[in-house]
């Protein structure tokens, strides 16, 4: 016997039995209206009719006009509507501007005219007020320089090893002896880990013979506090260029506390560094502290105002904005290729590339930035841009924008290079007593020995891919403003909108430390 399936049956019904159901039910509305017609109920309620405005009303025909004529109004707004739609969607269609948009575009226009005429006198009235806005910059940062001058007993001058006599300021010096002959300068040669060891060794003898030079590599590593530092006495075998630790920092201590100690100072030793910008100043004070307690950057200008660091009880340090008061017939060309001012900020970029690639052989230009070969300072920027995507509108190519690349690669070490020192005339019989007195006060033949370990450490010519270049002439200030910063006192006001290489947009802010370690 089969199986009844234990399923659910299906719901499906013939059609003789649905539409018998759909007979039913019609049937059954039909009865239930016809009852309710009966009782005289009707389940729809109808909408009353408006019996309107009663005949016995003696204002009915007045009424009945203004009725009139409000619907003929009523009639007419609709029919201007319906025309002013099908304007707008013809202008529309078209892509024609409709007229309010023409009213605002002409009211926008004639506000922002009136807008930038009250900027520009603005401008024109703070331009006849304030006519040198560089003027009190330089003047303002040279203040700043003078209070660390006279707050020094020792003046640390920072050199960059790359270019000693250009980033060197001898009418800094003179004016440093001029104000006290008892202050001593030292000039201290940092960045040596950029330059061969056969640089380093002749620039040593060179600046040795006018003041005491003691060598320097800042700390690059990146944490905020535990520096490193490597001993003088390194192994061998130890590569210089291969660590990120500070070196020479116990033979500069040491020999500022000879200093110290030759005076039988009981006070602390006031250290007052000096030096063009972007030279490695605010990175020399983080490396002796071993933290980071100055803002430093690669670009020119993060120090802004004199800083004081309490090294320890016997050593304070004082940092000082890299100023630049060059002459006018210095600056430009010297003082973009020193990187002493903004690359944002340059009137003329073209110059300082023409300069660069009159130095650089051009089989160095042409692997590092893997161009074709040029014949001129225009065809390589302009291959440079077409390289690297930088056009204007309309397709036109943008040499300033690839001469921009250009000055950030050889500030930023892109395009390594060095110098040598160049002959030296005859010195004078002064200048020899000064520096075996600064000798004898900084004992700097112990120093000097101590040093000789880590500088043996430094990669040779052979190693190195750098281009020699010859020595840019030492900067030289502006008696103009020497003379105003001496004439001038009172506070120091920074000018929010100065343009010189030291108030740039600076990112860094004033930071004081009084910590003792």
């Amino acid at each position: 016997m089969v199986k009844k399936s234990k399923k659910s049956k299906s719901k499906r019904v013939t059609l003789k039995a649905k539409h018998k159901v759909l007979r039913k039910v019609k049937e059954h509305h039909r009865k239930k209206r016809k009852e309710a017609r009966k009782d005289g109920k009707n389940h729809k309620s109808k909408v009353e009719k408006d019996p309107g405005i009663p005949n016995e009303w003696p204002f009915k025909e007045q009424e009945l006009k203004a009725l009139e004529v409000r619907r003929a109004q009523a009639i007419k707004e609709l029919e201007l509507k319906k025309e002013a739609r099908k304007e707008r969607a013809r202008k529309r269609k078209l892509g024609l501007p409709e007229d309010e948009d023409i009213a605002n575009l002409v009211a926008a226009a004639s506000a922002q005219g009136s807008e930038f005429a009250e900027k520009d006198a603005a401008k024109e009235s703070a331009s006849l007020a304030m006519p040198n806005t560089n003027d009190h910059s330089e003047r303002a940062f040279y203040k700043e320089l003078v209070k660390v001058i006279e707050a020094s007993d020792v003046i640390l001058e920072v050199l960059d090893a790359r270019d000693p006599v250009g980033t060197r300021c001898i009418d800094m010096e003179k004016m440093v002896r001029k104000a006290d002959a008892t202050k001593r300068i030292v000039l201290l040669l940092n960045k040596i880990d950029l330059v061969p060891k056969e640089s380093v060794e002749k620039w040593l003898t060179y600046l040795r013979e006018e003041l005491p030079t003691v060598a320097f590599k800042c700390n690059t590593q990146e944490q905020r506090t535990k520096l490193g530092w490597k001993s003088s006495k390194l192994e061998k075998t130890s590569k210089v260029s291969q660590t990120s630790d500070c070196l020479g920092a116990e033979n500069l201590l040491k020999l500022l506390k000879n200093y110290s100690r030759s005076h039988e100072l009981k006070l602390a030793i006031t250290v007052g560094i000096v030096g063009l910008p972007n030279v490695g100043k605010s990175s020399l004070i983080n490396s002796l502290k071993r933290s980071r307690v100055v803002n430093v950057g690669s670009t020119p200008g993060v120090t802004r105002s004199m800083q004081e660091v309490q090294l320890d009880r016997k050593v304070k340090l004082l940092d000082c904005p890299g100023v630049v008061m060059l002459k006018s017939s210095n600056s430009g060309v010297s003082v973009a290729l020193r990187n002493c001012k903004r690359v944002e900020k340059m009137e003329d970029v073209i110059s300082p590339v023409k300069e660069i690639l009159s130095l650089c052989p051009h089989e160095k230009l042409l692997s590092l930035y893997k161009i074709p070969r040029f014949t001129s300072v225009d065809d390589f920027l302009q291959k440079l841009a077409t390289l690297r995507g930088k056009l204007k509108k309309g397709g036109i190519v943008d040499v300033e924008a690839a001469a921009k690349i250009v000055l950030h690669d050889w500030n930023e070490g892109k395009v390594p290079y060095y110098t040598l020192p160049p002959k030296r005339a005859s010195m004078e019989d002064a200048n020899a007593v000064i520096i075996s007195e600064d000798g004898r006060e900084f004992n700097v033949d112990e120093i000097y020995k101590a040093e000789s370990s880590f500088i043996s450490g430094l990669k040779s010519m052979e190693d190195f891919s750098h281009i020699e270049i010859p020595c840019n002439d030492p900067p030289e200030i502006d008696e103009e403003m020497l003379e105003d910063g001496k004439t001038q006192s009172g506070p120091v006001q920074e000018n929010p909108d100065e343009s010189m290489c030291d108030v740039n947009d600076r990112e860094g802010s004033k930071t004081t430390s009084d910590a003792k370690s």
